[in-house]
C-alpha cells in the first residue's frame, strides 16, 4: 500500500500541496483482517496497546454539543475534533492503529467530509489502521434496554458501516466499556451477531478481586440455555479499563491525553535534563508484569484512551511511538505494540488456553461496598416510558410502511425515529443518568421522530382503509393522541362523531383489547360505539380519577373515559365508530355503577373461578383461582435516600446511579382514605379508585376475560419540604413460600433466577442488604411456590428496579426524587420537576398474575408482548358513519395465522425491492413443551400479490449473509468444548424452523406482483 501517496493526499488537502494525487482504492488490497496483527512473542508478556476514545452520545452535554464541542465550560469534549485529529495521526504513521465505536457520531462526521477525506478514511479502514468495533449507533445500556431496541440500534449502525466500507466495516468485537453492569441476553445477542468476543470492565468489585486472584478475568460466557454453544461469547474483563476518576482509561502513569492527562511525556533526548527513558521503561515493564499476574496467558490489553480522548491525537501517538520503541529495545521481558481488541482475541485464541465459563450475568454492579448501581434501573421513569412508546411507534411505522407498499418512499421520515431511538439506547440516555437538560433534549429528539412517524402511519391508514380515491385528501388525515397516558385527547374530547382506527403491531390477533377514550361527559347527549360492521358494541362510561384530571400540564378537560373491547387482526387494522346522539337508546353507553366501599366484597375476574376479596377499606386481601385461595396485599412505601459527602465509601449518597437507602425498613406512604368501586354488571367489569392521604394513588381494574389484574399506579410530586430525598416503591405481598428465590427477565427476553444475598460466581459479602438485592426488571418479575405449584408474576410497562426481600413478596421501585448527587460524574441531584415547578408526576401500569406455574410461563410471555407493543390509535374526526361507510374498509387483515410461539420481531423496508424480516420463537425450551419448536412459511407471511424472487438469511445484525460468514473464533473452555459453527442455509427456501429463543433474520427480494410468462413476454398483473 502506498501510504506515502495517502500522506501526500492528506497534506494536499490540508496545506494546498504542489501536486494532485489520485488513489484507485479498488486496486489496493484489503488488510482489515488478522494479517494486520503484530505477531506476539511466546517468550514475553505481550502488551496490546489499543488507542481508543469513548464518546458518550449525550450525558453532561447534548449529542450536538458533544459533537461540535460547544459548552466547553460543562465538559471539554468535541467529537469532530477527535476524528479530524485521529485521521491525521494515522496517516502520519502507518504503524499506528485506532478503534472507534459510536456510529451516531461517526455518521454525522462522515456526512460533513469531502470526497478526498472520505477516500483517505476508506483506505485507513481497508488497511486495518482504523477499525470499527461494536458497530451500533451507540454503546447501549444493558440493564434498562429491551432486546427489540438493542437489535434495532445495532442494525442501524452496522448497516451504515456495511454501506460505507463493505467487508472492512464489519466489526468482530463488542466493546461495552462504560455500561453499569452486563446482561446475559446482551452477550447472547452479540453472539448471534457473529462477534468473536466482548470486552468490558465494570463488574462488582468483589467479583473482580476474586477473578484477579484466580486469574479468571477472561471466560467463555454461556449466553443462552436454549441456543447451546451458538450463544457462547468469549468475554474479557479489563483490569483498569473504565473507571471514572482514578486510573481513568490508560494504566496509571501513561495517560498523555489533554483531558486528565497529568503524566510525564516520554523524553528521549539524552541531552535534555528532563531525559526519562529508563524511568519510563522501568515503570511500564513493572506495570505490565503487575497486570499480567491477573491474566492466564501472556497476552494483556491496555486501553489507551477514555472519555473524549484524542482531541489532539498527536500527543498520545507521539508518546506511544516512543514508548513502543524504547520498551522493545531496552529489555527482554515485555513486548509492546499497537493492537486492536480483534488482534488481542486472535492471540488468545492461538494460545490454546482452556478458559473458565460463566452462566449468570453481571448484575448488580457495585464499584465499592456502598455503591450499588441499582438506582438507575428506575431513574427518570417518564423517559424510560417514553422510550418504550417510541419503540411502539417505530415498529408499527416500519410495518405499515412495508404493508402499504411504499417502496422506501418515506425512508427519511422513518430515519428520524430510527436515529432518535438509536440514541435513546445509550447508557446515559434510557438509563436516566444524564443531566436534566440532556434528558429534555433526548425527549425532544424522540418526539420529533415520533411526529415524523405519524405521517407515515397516516398515509398507511388512509391507503389501507380509505382506498385510492380518498387516500390523499387532507381533510381525511388521521389525528393521533400523545397524552392518553394522562387521559387526554383533543380528538375524542372535541368531536361528537369520529372514527377510531386501531393497528395491531403483533403477529397474532389481539382479542378483547380494552380501549379507553377520554371525553367530556354531557348529560344532554348519549354515546354509541359501533363496530366495523356497524354492530353495537357494549361500552361503559367511567369517571377519570381526580388525581389524573389534576395532572400538571394536562391541557384536556375530559372528565370520563369511554371503555369498550375490540378485536384487532395480526399486523392489521380495524375501525370503530363513536357518535353522540340526543336520544338515549338501548345501544347507548352505560354509566358505571358507583359504590363507595364500606364493607367487604368479592369481585370476579378473568372467568372461571378467579376472584378477589376486598376489605371494608377497599384494599385487596385475598385472591382465588382454581379453587385455591391466597392472601394478597398491596402497599406503597418510600426509602429515605442516604446523604453524605461522597468522600468515602460509607458516605456515599443515593443518586442517579446509586440506590442507597438510609435504613433497611421503608416508610409507609400514607393511608388509604377512600375506595370507590365502579362496575358494569353486564360485562363483569370492575374498577376501584383508591385515594391515599399522601402523594400516591391507584386504580385497580378487573376484566371479565383477562387473566390478570391491572394496577394503574400514580405518584404525584414527591414532597421534599423535609429536605429528604425519597425512593418510592410498591410492594405486593402474598403467603407464597419462595425461599428467597425470585426471577427476572433479561432485556425482555430470557429468564434468570435470583437468590437473596447470593451471587453464583463468588461468596458474596452483604454490605447493602436492600440495594444489593435489586435487579433490572425490563418486563416481568415473578416468584414461585414449588409446593403449591403456583407462580406470582408482575409485568411492567417500563424498566424498573425490583426484588423479593421476603417470602411471598415482590417489590418494584416506581419513582425517585433525590436531593444529592452520588459523585459519579453527572454532578447534579436527580430532582426532576414538572411544568408546575414541583416534582415530576409519574403514572404507570402493572399486570398482576397468580396462576399455576405451567399456565403462567405461557401467559407472561404473551401478555408481556401485548404490554410492550400496544395498538396504535388514529382518529378521523367529524366522521359521518352512514354517509362514509361504503367507501371505507373497516377491517384490513394482512397477516395469516402464525404459530402461537412465533413473534414477528422486525418487518422493515430495506430498499425499494427488499424487505427485512426477523422471526422469533419467544418461548424458552422449558416454558412450552408442546410448542417448543416452530415451522413458519415465509410465503404465508407476505401478501399474496408479492412475488418472492430470493430469500437470504442474515446474521442477527443484518450485516452478514449466514451462508458466507466465517466461523467465529473458537475458544477452549473447561469442558473441553468448542463453539459450534453457525449453521448455514443453502439454496432457496420458504419454510423455516425456529428452535426455542431463536431469532432468524431474512432479507427477501420481492417483485410486488404476479408474473405471468407468455413466450418471451413477462406480464405483471
Amino acid at each position: 500500500m502506498n501510504f506515502c501517496l495517502i500522506g501526500l493526499l492528506f497534506l494536499l488537502n490540508q496545506f494546498n500541496g504542489l501536486c494532485s494525487v489520485r488513489i484507485e482504492l479498488e486496486n489496493l488490497p484489503e488488510q482489515c483482517d488478522y494479517s494486520k496483527c503484530t505477531e506476539p512473542d511466546d517468550d514475553k508478556v505481550n502488551v496490546h496497546l489499543v488507542p481508543h476514545t469513548h464518546d458518550d452520545v449525550g450525558w453532561l452535554k447534548t449529542v450536538d454539543q458533544y459533537y461540535y464541542g460547544s459548552h466547553s465550560n460543562v465538559q471539554n469534549a468535541g467529537v469532530q475534533y477527535i476524528l479530524d485529529s485521529v485521521v491525521e495521526a494515522l496517516v502520519f504513521n502507518k504503524e499506528r492503529r485506532f478503534i472507534y465505536v459510536e456510529v451516531a457520531f461517526f455518521a454525522k462526521w462522515w456526512d460533513e467530509q469531502d470526497n478526498k477525506m472520505k477516500a483517505i478514511v476508506t483506505e485507513l479502514v481497508r488497511s486495518g489502521q482504523l477499525e470499527f468495533i461494536n458497530g451500533g449507533w451507540c454503546m447501549n445500556d444493558e440493564a434498562t434496554t429491551h432486546y427489540n431496541s438493542i437489535i434495532d440500534q445495532m442494525t442501524l449502525g452496522l448497516r451504515f458501516l456495511n454501506d460505507t466500507f463493505g467487508r472492512c466495516g464489519i466489526p468482530r468485537v463488542a466493546w461495552q466499556i462504560d455500561p453499569f453492569g452486563h446482561s446475559r441476553e446482551q452477550a447472547n445477542l452479540f453472539a448471534q451477531m457473529n462477534f468473536d468476543g466482548l470486552f468490558f470492565s465494570r463488574i462488582d468489585f468483589e467479583d473482580k478481586f476474586n477473578r484477579r486472584a484466580n486469574r479468571q478475568m477472561e471466560m467463555v460466557w454461556h449466553g443462552s440455555d436454549d441456543l447451546g454453544s451458538s450463544g457462547d461469547l468469549f468475554t474479557s474483563v479489563m483490569n483498569n479499563g473504565y473507571v471514572f476518576g482514578k486510573n481513568l482509561g490508560p494504566p496509571e502513569g501513561f495517560n498523555w491525553d489533554l483531558i486528565g492527562g497529568v503524566d510525564e511525556p516520554v523524553i528521549d533526548n539524552p541531552k535534555s535534563e528532563e531525559y526519562n527513558v529508563e524511568k519510563i521503561v522501568e515503570a511500564f515493564v513493572a506495570t505490565s508484569l503487575f497486570h499480567h499476574r491477573n491474566y492466564a496467558t501472556n497476552q494483556i490489553l491496555f486501553p489507551m484512551g477514555s472519555d473524549f480522548h484524542y482531541q489532539d491525537a498527536n500527543i498520545l501517538f507521539k508518546n506511544m511511538d516512543k514508548l513502543i520503541k524504547h520498551v522493545n529495545s531496552r529489555q527482554s521481558k515485555v513486548k509492546v505494540f499497537y493492537s486492536t481488541p480483534s488482534c488481542y482475541l486472535k492471540a488468545l485464541n492461538n494460545s490454546g488456553h482452556i478458559f473458565p465459563t460463566k452462566n449468570d450475568d453481571f448484575f448488580p454492579y457495585a464499584s465499592d461496598e456502598h455503591a450499588l448501581w441499582t438506582g438507575y434501573f428506575t431513574s427518570r421513569p417518564t423517559l424510560k416510558r417514553m422510550e418504550r412508546v417510541g419503540n411502539n411507534w417505530l415498529q408499527a411505522c416500519k410495518q405499515i410502511d412495508v404493508l402499504s407498499d411504499n417502496k422506501g418512499k418515506y425512508e427519511s421520515m422513518l430515519r428520524s425515529l430510527k436515529e432518535s431511538m438509536g440514541i435513546m439506547q445509550h447508557h446515559d440516555a434510557v438509563a436516566g443518568t444524564e443531566k436534566q437538560n440532556v434528558a429534555f433534549d433526548y425527549a425532544k429528539l424522540l418526539q420529533i421522530g415520533i411526529d415524523q412517524c405519524k405521517k407515515v402511519i397516516n398515509y398507511g391508514f388512509k391507503k389501507a382503509i380509505a382506498g385510492p380515491k380518498y387516500a390523499y385528501r387532507k381533510r381525511d388525515d388521521f389525528q393521533f393522541c400523545d397524552h392518553l397516558n394522562i387521559s387526554s385527547c383533543y380528538a375524542t374530547e372535541t368531536y361528537h362523531n369520529f372514527m377510531v382506527t386501531l393497528y395491531n403491531p403483533l403477529g397474532h390477533t389481539l382479542y378483547n383489547h380494552t380501549v379507553r377514550l377520554p371525553f367530556n361527559r354531557d348529560r344532554t347527549s348519549f354515546i354509541e360505539v359501533l363496530g366495523p360492521n356497524h354492530e353495537n358494541i357494549l361500552s361503559t362510561i367511567i369517571p377519570i380519577p381526580k388525581w389524573v384530571r389534576s395532572t400538571p400540564g394536562r391541557n384536556g378537560n375530559a372528565s370520563h373515559e369511554l371503555v369498550f373491547d375490540v378485536n384487532i387482526p395480526a399486523l392489521g387494522f380495524v375501525s370503530y365508530f363513536i357518535k353522540r346522539t340526543n336520544l338515549k337508546t338501548e345501544n347507548s353507553a352505560i354509566d358505571a355503577t358507583k359504590l363507595k366501599i364500606t364493607k367487604p366484597i368479592n369481585l370476579p375476574f378473568g372467568g372461571k373461578s378467579n376472584d378477589i376479596d376486598i376489605d371494608e377499606h377497599g384494599k385487596i386481601k385475598q385472591i382465588s383461582f382454581d379453587d385455591r385461595t391466597f392472601t394478597l396485599e398491596n402497599d406503597f412505601f418510600y426509602y429515605e435516600g442516604h446523604t453524605g459527602n461522597n468522600k468515602f465509601s460509607e458516605n456515599r449518597s443515593s443518586g442517579a446511579y446509586i440506590f442507597r437507602p438510609k435504613t433497611d425498613k421503608p416508610i409507609r406512604v400514607g393511608n388509604l382514605v377512600q375506595s370507590i368501586l365502579y362496575s358494569d354488571d353486564r360485562r363483569n367489569l370492575f374498577e376501584i379508585h383508591q385515594r391515599y392521604d399522601s402523594f400516591v394513588h391507584q386504580t385497580i381494574r378487573l376484566y371479565p376475560n383477562k387473566p390478570f389484574i391491572e394496577f394503574d399506579w400514580y405518584v404525584e410530586s414527591i414532597p421534599i419540604d423535609d429536605k429528604i430525598g425519597k425512593e418510592i416503591v410498591t410492594r405486593y405481598s402474598t403467603n407464597l413460600i419462595n425461599d428467597k428465590t425470585f426471577y427476572t427477565d433479561a432485556n425482555g427476553r430470557q429468564i434468570l433466577e435470583r437468590k437473596q444475598n447470593y451471587r453464583p460466581t463468588w461468596n458474596y459479602t452483604v454490605f447493602e442488604p436492600i440495594s444489593s438485592n435489586y435487579y433490572p426488571v425490563n418486563s416481568r418479575i415473578f416468584i414461585r411456590d414449588q409446593m403449591e405449584q403456583t407462580q406470582f408474576t408482575i409485568l411492567t410497562d417500563r424498566t424498573q428496579g425490583g426484588t423479593s426481600l421476603n417470602n411471598g413478596e415482590i417489590e418494584l421501585m416506581l419513582h425517585r426524587r433525590l436531593l444529592h448527587d452520588d459523585a459519579f460524574g453527572v454532578d447534579e441531584a436527580l430532582n426532576e420537576t414538572g411544568p408546575d415547578g414541583n416534582g415530576l408526576v409519574v403514572r404507570g401500569s402493572h399486570y398482576l398474575l397468580l396462576n399455576d406455574i405451567v399456565s403462567s410461563t405461557r401467559l407472561h410471555r404473551e401478555l408481556s408482548q401485548q404490554l410492550y407493543l400496544k395498538p396504535i390509535l388514529g382518529f378521523m374526526p367529524k366522521f359521518n358513519v352512514h354517509k362514509s361507510a361504503t367507501p371505507y374498509q373497516t377491517v384490513v387483515d394482512w397477516m395469516p395465522k402464525l404459530p402461537e410461539n412465533v413473534h414477528i420481531l422486525t418487518l422493515e423496508q430495506w430498499n425499494s425491492k427488499q424487505i427485512l424480516i426477523r422471526l422469533e420463537n419467544f418461548y424458552q425450551k422449558n416454558e412450552n413443551h408442546q410448542n417448543s419448536k416452530a415451522t413458519v412459511s415465509i410465503r404465508n407471511i407476505l401478501p399474496e400479490k408479492w412475488n418472492i424472487l430470493n430469500v437470504e438469511e442474515l446474521t442477527l445484525g443484518a450485516n452478514q449473509k449466514v451462508e458466507s460468514i466465517k466461523q467465529r473464533l473458537q475458544f477452549r473452555y473447561k469442558d473441553n468444548n468448542l463453539y459450534k459453527k453457525v449453521s448455514k442455509i443453502k439454496g432457496f427456501f420458504l419454510e423455516i424452523h425456529l428452535d426455542p429463543m431463536q431469532i432468524r433474520t431474512f432479507l427477501i427480494t420481492i417483485d410486488k406482483c404476479f408474473k405471468i410468462v407468455i413466450g418471451e413476454i413477462i406480464i405483471c398483473v
